[in-house]
This record gives structure tokens, C-alpha cells and sequence, in this order.
């Protein structure tokens, strides 16, 4: 659709061009700042975003002290510095061995709770058997593996009611 539109705003400036060329100046100089308009502010709300999205952290780490509960071994460290609130977020994790560069463990968690800016978190996570590559390890020890999130989708504003 968009093809088509261009190609009748061109055709018609070469009409113009060839019939009426003030006419076609002032068309020309109408479409060129009505694009720069959109430019400007599709581009400005586009930083925006990227900077709050990247105000959002998550760090991980396999602590016993403070995920107690084996089922849920993996201690994950949510910080929005960001200037909304976040009601929904989503972060890969990544677990490698020590040493190794190949990935052992690929899955995806989610935060789906309002957390305030400025506010820091910690909440515990289960990790699922068929994340970890093969051969899958009998016992899970998340001790074993080095820790990575990588920030995936982040939703601001405030939380939905419950």
C-alpha cells in the first residue's frame, strides 16, 4: 500500500512539475517537512524507549543462602532505574560451565509483578529439565553454572488489577 501511495505522490509532483512548478515546490516543501515531523518524532520516542528498556537489569546467581528452597535454586535480581513502572517483564536465561563457551542451559523467565522505579528485587526461579542441553544432567546443581539474563521484553505502566 505503501508502494502505491509513493508512487502517486510522485507521479503527481512530476505532473506538477511538468503543468505548475510553484505548485510543486510548495507540495515538495510540504511533503519533505511533514516527513521531517514524523522523522524527528518517531525517532526521538524511539530513544526513549531504548533507554528505559535498557534501565531495566537483571542479574543472576545459583545462592543457596538466599534461595533456600531447592526447587528453586536460581536467585535472580530484578533493578528498574527506569522513571515508569515495569508490570511485565521477560529475560532469557543463559547457564555455560565454567570455563566452557557452549550454552548448557537456555529458557526464559518472567516478572509479572509491578516493581516501582527505582525499586530492586530478588525473587527465586525454578530452572525446567529441558532447558539444559543434552546429555541433561540426572541431578541439577545450579552451583555448577555460570549465570546470564539478557533483558527481552520489558512492559511499562502501572500494573493491571488483579
Amino acid at each position: 500500500m505503501a508502494i502505491v501511495v509513493t508512487a502517486a505522490i510522485v507521479l503527481l509532483l512530476v505532473e506538477l512539475f511538468l503543468r505548475r512548478r510553484p505548485w510543486a515546490l510548495a507540495l515538495t516543501s510540504a511533503i519533505a517537512l511533514v516527513g521531517a515531523a514524523i522523522w524527528m518524532f518517531s525517532d526521538g520516542q524511539s530513544r526513549r524507549q531504548q533507554n528505559a528498556f535498557a534501565a531495566v537489569t537483571v542479574t543472576l546467581a545459583a545462592d543457596p543462602k538466599t534461595c533456600v528452597d531447592p526447587q528453586l535454586p536460581l536467585a535472580a535480581t530484578l533493578a528498574n532505574n527506569a522513571d515508569e513502572t515495569v508490570n511485565r517483564l521477560s529475560f532469557d536465561v543463559v547457564g555455560r560451565e565454567p570455563g566452557r563457551s557452549s550454552i548448557a542451559y537456555r529458557g526464559t523467565l518472567r516478572h509479572e509483578r509491578a516493581l516501582a522505579p527505582g525499586a530492586t528485587i530478588t525473587r527465586c526461579y525454578a530452572l525446567l529439565y529441558h532447558g539444559f542441553s543434552h546429555p541433561r544432567p540426572q541431578i541439577i546443581d545450579a552451583t555448577k553454572y555460570e549465570w546470564t539474563a539478557h533483558v527481552s521484553i520489558v512492559g511499562f505502566g502501572n500494573a493491571p488489577a488483579e
